[in-house]
């Protein structure tokens, strides 16, 4: 005899198709090697001692006493949610009584089986009662007295199987609604045909005596049996081991039992024989004293018992706490994980109103707490509330706006003065837009003279030493426009000037007009215009990046002017990323300031495809897939009229995870669409109706992790909710 602990992880995530295949691979198994079996499902209250113990290990371990009060409230949720016992683990056995199944038979299961032994929580002396085992102690005297701090045990056993079943029904649904510990033994035993046959005329005998109620529904299985010859048959017998320590609970427990199996099988007490049935749960091949059982199943039918091994789950303890699981089929504390130098770049999506900026603020503060340093750029001035829950300690806070603000876009942020070039043509397309209707589009020459201008700009300063370190010593854009002016005296004399990527050679006297064109508008603008005092000074923006937590609020900044703000504060950001790596996460909100412009989404997912290397994530937030890849078949109706797709989409497919909030219908199927066996239909649904009701209300979520996604409530700390709702 051999005895596997398997698992089928996940089932319930896989279309229709995948889970046929299964299906098939398990008919093929019981054709093939088995001959008798027995399946054991042990259906426990999780315990979360071990997890309650990690985070509180790791609350401890921080020094920061504000930082350490938010684990510790999170420590006494984990220690209420166990008293509760509404999380459920479960393991799964299979008992080969013939030594006939190896592990290469179980290479359907998710995770190969492993040799292993099933222990019942119900060790010690027992005394069978008329309708249970009681759990017994022998005094000093040799009399026995109850044990009430052990289980009492009752089983229940079916005698005849209804209809067909699925996966789900009704063995998960009963795992997932066990209110208490429970095992669920399936017995299956290969029958030879003669003794089919054998069977059909015993169980005719038995109709002719009419002292057996049920011999013509046994008679009517057999003669069934034997009109399929394709097919092994197989007797099955399902029993059900309920535990509680009240023999009151137990039997209600039973009782409902009993009911709720009613549609897929015929249920008995096993009045009298409770002892007898208990050994089902063992290693036992043949347990005495057992009533009969039918043979009333094809090979067909044991295999769907395959589906339901996929329900429960080991807990994570590591990580940052994301909220409880609100799934029927697992429920458990959520946790992303971020794992050393893996990437864990992440989206987070979701309509206004439905949590998503409570969420990701309570996310950062989680990532704060655990050493990772968090720079939130957002646009609504939400931050100011992360600002307070951080009680201002280890925070900096950068409110953006043309009155406090300077912006030098002439600041080095690249080593390459090639790709530093590209960097302030970009800006100045921004900055030479001031109604920002459309970002300015150079020609040849003008991108000839900008450049030209730029290198006669940074001549004088050392490029290591000088600007990449210290940024009051840029010159600003009034030098930039002296420069224009003598890059047109310089090439008005000569007589042609070629690029190679020019379609058509230029003449020095385009360049030179273009240069003084430039010159002069910049000038008017932002050298002596009203916005000379934002533009034409050394930046004092703070990204320096010295605080574990850094915050850009840039709900001052007109609407127009955001992709500008945006794009410079990134650049200076992941400069620094560069310069000094460590652990840390960026979080852009509303994406779609920089989808307006293809350059800036360009530049965001080299940082997405880079920063990794520097110990750095990207976490990006908007409404839905609209700012990353636009509205398919409808590109004028884009938010993201100058959307880079090409780079968004390279965006989605490396994050390593989603957290998406409630979202029209529509945007949630084009989740599903981009997400197959990941994000699935019923995902979507679940996201439609997000706010119409208690259980889609506020704060739910579907989170996309590893390959599958969950359905999760972002559960706040009593911290995080004091200073975080209302955002």
């Amino acid at each position: 005899m051999r005895v596997f602990q398997v698992t089928l992880p996940h089932f319930y995530q896989i279309d229709n198709q995948d889970q046929a295949a299964v299906i098939s691979q398990m008919v093929s198994l019981f054709a093939g090697p088995v001959q008798h079996c027995r399946f054991l499902t042990f259906i426990m209250p999780a315990s979360l001692e071990r997890l309650e113990r990690e985070r509180r290990r790791l609350a401890m371990g921080i020094s920061d006493d504000w930082a350490r009060r938010g684990l510790m409230e999170e420590v006494r949720m984990i220690g209420e949610w166990a008293s509760r016992g509404q999380m459920r683990k479960t393991r799964h056995y299979l008992v080969d009584f013939n030594d006939a199944i190896n592990t290469s038979d179980l290479a359907h299961w998710r995770v190969v089986g492993e040799e292993s032994y099933p222990q019942l929580p119900i060790p010690g002396d027992y005394a069978e009662q008329h309708d249970h085992m009681a759990p017994v102690l022998k005094k000093k005297d040799g009399r026995w007295q109850p044990d009430n701090s052990r289980y009492r045990y009752a089983v229940l056993a079916s005698y005849q199987l209804t209809r067909t079943w699925d996966w789900r029904h009704p063995l998960a649904q009963m795992i997932t609604a066990a209110d208490g510990p429970m095992v669920i033994c399936i017995d299956v035993r290969k029958v030879h045909p003669e003794r089919v046959t054998a069977s059909a005329e015993f169980w005719q005998g038995i109709v002719f005596n009419g002292q057996d109620r049920n011999a013509a529904i046994a008679r009517e299985e057999a003669e069934t049996a034997l009109q399929v010859r394709d097919e092994a048959v197989h007797q099955v017998r399902v029993l059900f081991m309920l535990l509680d320590k009240s023999a009151a609970s137990l039997r209600t427990r039973l009782d409902s039992l009993r009911k709720t199996s009613t549609q897929y099988m015929k249920v008995d007490r096993m009045l009298g024989y409770q002892a007898a049935a208990s050994r089902m749960f063992g290693p036992t091949a043949k347990p005495s004293g057992m009533p009969a059982g039918h043979f009333n199943t094809l090979s067909r039918a044991p295999a769907v018992f395959a589906g339901m091994w996929g329900v429960g789950r080991e807990q994570n303890h590591q990580g940052f706490y994301v909220g409880i699981s609100v799934d029927e089929v697992a429920p458990h504390v959520y946790y992303l994980d971020w794992q050393g130098n893996d990437p864990f770049h992440g989206i987070i999506l979701g309509r206004t109103g439905k949590g998503k900026t409570v969420g990701v603020q309570a996310l950062a503060w989680r990532m704060a707490e655990q050493d990772i340093q968090v720079v939130l750029l957002e646009p609504q001035g939400h931050s100011r509330r992360l600002l307070q829950l951080a009680g201002g300690k280890d925070v900096s806070y950068s409110q953006l706006s043309y009155a406090t603000t300077k912006l030098n876009i002439l600041d080095v942020v690249y080593e390459n003065p090639t790709d530093q070039y590209d960097h302030v043509l970009t800006l100045l397309g921004l900055l030479l837009d001031p109604l920002g209707n459309n970002p300015r589009r150079f020609s040849n020459a003008e991108i000839a003279a900008v450049r030209r201008a730029l290198q006669l700009t940074y001549a004088r300063y050392d490029w290591e030493a000088e600007l990449l370190a210290d940024q009051t010593l840029t010159p600003t854009l009034e030098t930039l426009c002296r420069k224009l002016v003598q890059v047109a005296e310089q090439v008005a004399a000569a007589p042609v000037l070629t690029m190679a990527d020019a379609l058509a050679p230029m003449t020095g006297s385009q360049v030179a007009t273009a240069a003084a064109d430039l010159a002069e508008e910049i000038e008017s603008l932002y050298v002596y215009g009203d916005y000379a005092a934002t533009f034409n000074v050394p930046t004092n923006l703070d990204l320096t990046l010295k605080e574990r937590i850094v915050l850009f609020d840039f709900s001052q900044v007109p609407e127009r002017r955001r992709p500008l703000f945006y794009y410079a504060t990134l650049a200076g950001i992941n400069h620094q990323v560069r310069r000094k790596p460590r652990k840390r996460a960026i979080i852009v909100d509303e994406v779609h300031y920089m989808s307006q412009e293809a350059s800036l989404m360009t530049f965001l997912a080299n940082m997405v495809k880079t920063v990794r290397t520097f110990g750095a994530a990207v976490i990006m937030i908007d409404q839905d897939l609209e700012a990353f890849v636009g509205v398919e078949g409808a590109p004028a109706e884009s938010m993201a009229t100058g959307l880079n797709i090409t780079a968004g989409q390279f965006m989605l497919n490396n994050v390593t995870w989603l957290i998406i909030f409630g979202m029209k219908r529509g945007a949630a199927y084009r989740l599903v669409h981009h997400y197959k066996d990941e994000i699935l239909p019923s995902h979507a649904e679940f996201l439609a109706r997000m706010g119409s009701d208690d259980r889609h209300g506020k704060g739910m979520a579907v989170v996309r992790a590893n390959g599958k996604a969950d359905m999760v409530y972002l559960q706040l700390r009593p911290i995080e909710a004091e200073y975080l709702l209302g955002s």
